[in-house]
């Protein structure tokens, strides 16, 4: 319904973010949602929620099988020139920089940004360069290792002050 009166609205392109799941996903191309974007939100909102990469991977595979075309963006967990890659390889069409830039910007102004992504730009390229593409469309799915992904452990949070420090009242009666 809200994809029904976002289209009478509007003429702009919807791009939908917040995508955790492949179904999600599927559901977006299945609405003609023009983009979406993988997104945990920084970790910072649920900090046991899953990497955007393993997300990515499956979103990917999920909307091949479909048949669908749909752009896939990645924001969250790009720190480094090779992390933009393998999201390039695992089929982002273009990766959110947010939390690198903005530190950035923060610690050396204007000129700490250029020196940032001149850095992941340098990484990028070292990156390309090692895994033997010498085109960006050369990087596909085969040249990253995307197994360990699905091995990370994530510890739920627990109340161990409560759990350690408490002590129950006992009853009178």
């Amino acid at each position: 319904e809200t994809l029904e009166w976002f289209r009478a609205i509007t003429k702009m392109k919807l791009v939908l973010k917040g995508i955790q799941r492949a179904e999600d996903a599927v559901m977006a191309a299945r609405n003609g949602v023009d983009a979406i974007v993988i997104s945990n939100h920084g970790g910072r909102q649920l900090e046991f929620s899953r990497a955007t990469l393993v997300t990515l991977q499956e979103v990917t595979v999920a909307l091949r099988a479909i048949g669908s075309t749909m752009p896939v963006l990645v924001d969250g967990g790009i720190r480094r020139g090779s992390d933009v890659a393998k999201a390039i390889a695992l089929g982002a069409a273009a990766v959110g920089l947010g939390r690198t830039s903005v530190f950035s910007l923060a610690a050396y102004g204007e000129e700490g940004v250029a020196k940032c992504l001149e850095i992941l730009e340098d990484e990028f390229r070292r990156t390309q360069q090692l895994l033997g593409a010498t085109r960006v469309t050369e990087l596909t799915p085969d040249l990253v290792d995307a197994r360990s992904l699905r091995m990370s452990v994530v510890a739920t949070p627990t109340r161990t002050l409560y759990a350690d420090q408490y002590t129950p009242l006992k009853s009178s009666l």
